[in-house]
């Protein structure tokens, strides 16, 4: 049994009548199980709930707390990201693969930089002021496959930018899945005499990032975010199509996830430089329509106290304590968190540019509903599951290729399997 695992950044609940409607994703869903309340974690960031699609742990345990390392002492542009998959505390579906023999491929999921469990590895990193992208992707991934990639089929990548990155990542995974065998490989699985034609790796991820960067950048309804959701049909469904191609699509798990959703940003608020320019002993990291509240120990209940006196100027909807954080598991070390008002963002400094459509928002927000898709051998046909959690999603497909996770803090979805499946 094989896994592609597909991501669908910033697609939330209230796409899936759209995706639903659209040729490739309604199928899909007609072919297995779908799901549109699937609840994310906090924080609702791409990096950290990434790392729960693929741990079935919470960010307490799996340890990615945020996108960025905390760093206030440098400026944003500086400031160096999860990606390297060592960060991560606990197994991943990655490596449990490798552990059990199957070959893994990655294309863009975030922390999967430095994976030695992965042999094809095109991780998502992003080069900081002074650095060259091509060299640092290089050096995170799988340096050999990537150059080879990118002399075959660099000229079809219009740019680095979306939409472009996403289709060039939907290619590479096609070019994967059609894979001839070749003994002389180093690492190659000889798959025996019925399937040496095609050697599809036996787990591939991949990351679909143009939906999310559209409604950052124009915010969550726009007409340009409209289109990119019909892209992101078009690029799962030349996925789809390369797996019919290779004669290995019914013995291929299709799993369609996503890891938040998007709101409209009315106004910033540069938070962080409040609390320097009031003296307050504290800083305060942004999640984007959120914020770490970053203090010692001692100066807790102070500067809870300071919040709290100011949630009018602050423009603060809610403030969550210590303990509220530790039965959302939020990551260790963060004490004290907020959430503004609706459609308005935490910046770093005032004056800095904002973003149309933004997320790091508390589990109760509409938009921390979001997608799952499960088709494949062991899954029922045309169901719908009633809700779900994010860290369901790995425990689940550890369960469906029999893999071992037992990290993980999530349920197996068994309400998804066929009688026999779960036999």
């Amino acid at each position: 049994m094989r896994l592609l695992l597909i991501s669908l950044d910033a697609a939330f609940q209230a796409d899936a009548q759209t995706l639903l409607s659209m040729p490739n994703l309604g199928a899909l869903a007609d072919r297995g199980v779908f799901c549109q309340k699937v609840q994310t974690i906090y924080p609702s960031l791409t990096y950290p709930v990434h790392a729960s699609i693929l741990t079935g742990c919470y960010p307490d345990k799996h340890g990615i707390p945020h996108n960025e390392h905390y760093a206030p002492e440098l400026p944003a542009a500086k400031r160096p990201w999860y990606w390297d998959a060592g960060e991560i505390r606990v197994s991943t579906l990655h490596q449990a693969a490798a552990r059990a023999g199957r070959e893994v491929a990655s294309i863009l999921w975030p922390v999967s930089g430095h994976n030695k469990s992965i042999r094809f590895n095109f991780p998502e990193v992003h080069a900081l002021p002074g650095e060259n992208q091509v060299a640092k992707v290089l050096r995170f991934g799988s340096f050999w496959w990537l150059l080879q990639s990118e002399l075959k089929y660099g000229r079809q990548r219009v740019s680095n930018e979306q939409p472009h990155l996403d289709r060039f990542a939907a290619l590479l995974t096609e070019k994967l899945i059609r894979r001839q065998y070749n003994p002389k490989s180093p690492g190659s699985v000889d798959p025996g005499p019925r399937k040496k034609r095609q050697h599809m790796p036996d787990v591939i991820t991949v990351h679909l990032v143009d939906l999310d960067a559209t409604r950052h950048r124009t915010g969550t309804h726009s007409e340009e975010a409209r289109a990119a959701l019909f892209r992101l049909d078009a690029n799962v469904g030349a996925m789809l199509k390369a797996l019919e191609a290779a004669g290995v699509m019914e013995e291929t798990i299709v799993a369609v996830v996503s890891d938040h959703g998007q709101a409209d940003v009315s106004r910033e608020f540069a938070l962080d430089a409040w609390l320097k320019a009031a003296g307050v002993p504290a800083r305060a990291q942004t999640l984007g329509f959120g914020a770490y509240i970053h203090c010692e120990r001692g100066d807790y209940h102070a500067v809870l106290d300071v919040l709290e006196k100011n949630r009018k100027e602050l423009h603060i909807e809610t403030v969550y304590t210590r303990q509220q954080l530790r039965a959302m598991h939020a990551p260790q070390g963060i004490v004290l968190a907020v959430e503004p008002e609706e459609g308005v963002e935490y910046v770093d400094d005032f004056g800095q540019e904002q973003h149309r459509g933004n997320h790091g928002f508390g589990p109760d927000h509409p938009a921390a509903q979001c997608l799952l898709w499960l088709s494949g051998p062991p899954f029922l046909k045309g169901a719908r599951l009633h809700s779900a959690h994010v860290v369901d999603i790995a425990p689940t497909l550890a369960y469906a290729l029999r893999l071992e996770l037992p990290e993980a803090q999530g349920r197996v979805l068994y309400e998804a399997f066929e009688q026999t499946a779960k036999e």
